[in-house]
């Protein structure tokens, strides 16, 4: 299998530090329009989660081509925490190819943008189909 384009360098405790960030990008895309529309309906803090949210699916992606995220939970198996610009969550979940996967990412935006600075994540387990309501993770194509 070949390298990915973005080699995220690991940090410690097996945590994965972020070399390049990928959000700004995938935003500034002309295909991204709805999402770009959507964070702005949003507020502050739920605004910053969702763009670390978004943050966390690419760099999955560009770590290991094997998953194709398309949905974060943030606060599926433990509550996520805002201090400051920093989002903290420590039992988020990632949906890709339809099963659901524990993951913990702290990510930091700047103070004058929502531009992310720093990303570091750690990739966990499949989460059983029978948790998955227990944890709001949905199986549809949307949260309900």
């Amino acid at each position: 299998m070949p390298e990915p384009a973005i080699a995220p360098l690991a940090a410690p405790a097996g945590r994965i530090k972020a070399t390049t960030l990928l959000s700004a990008k995938t935003l500034a895309d002309p295909r991204s329009w709805q999402a770009r529309a959507s964070l702005q309906q949003l507020s502050g803090a739920d605004r910053l989660e969702q763009i670390c949210n978004l943050e966390a699916m690419e760099q999955v992606r560009a770590w290991n081509a094997d998953y194709r995220p398309d949905a974060v939970v943030a606060y599926a198996m433990a509550e996520s925490r805002l201090s400051g610009r920093t989002v903290d969550a420590p039992g988020a979940a990632i949906r890709s190819k339809k099963r659901w996967y524990a993951i913990s990412y702290t990510c930091t935006t700047a103070a004058t943008t929502e531009e992310v600075v720093s990303f570091e994540f750690e990739m966990g387990a499949e989460i059983p189909e029978d948790q998955w309501a227990e944890h709001s993770l949905f199986s549809g194509t949307s949260v309900d």
